[in-house]
């Protein structure tokens, strides 16, 4: 009975093992997918452009894409989120 359970808990814990690493293996793709198709818009707008613009207006007659703002509001929710 004790080694049945066991063999249970050994069974689940890997199932859950396998799809941590599908899960994480797939985030990685995505993120390096997302990486490699902005690479072309980055060497276009610039790396400190692109990394410390203020503004985002991709809309306007003379576009801008900062993404600053996006980066400190994830973390500040992400600090926010561990402290609060």
């Amino acid at each position: 009975m004790k080694n049945k359970k066991r063999f249970m808990e050994n069974a689940i814990h890997g199932i859950f093992l396998i799809l941590g690493f599908i899960t994480v293996g797939c985030v990685l793709l995505i993120s390096i997918y997302l990486v490699l198709s902005g690479i072309p818009a980055i060497r276009k707008i610039g790396i400190f452009k692109f990394l410390f613009g203020r503004k985002w207006a991709s809309t306007a007659a003379e576009p801008l894409y900062g993404i600053l703002p996006f980066i400190l509001t994830s973390i500040y929710g992400t600090a926010g989120a561990i402290f609060i």
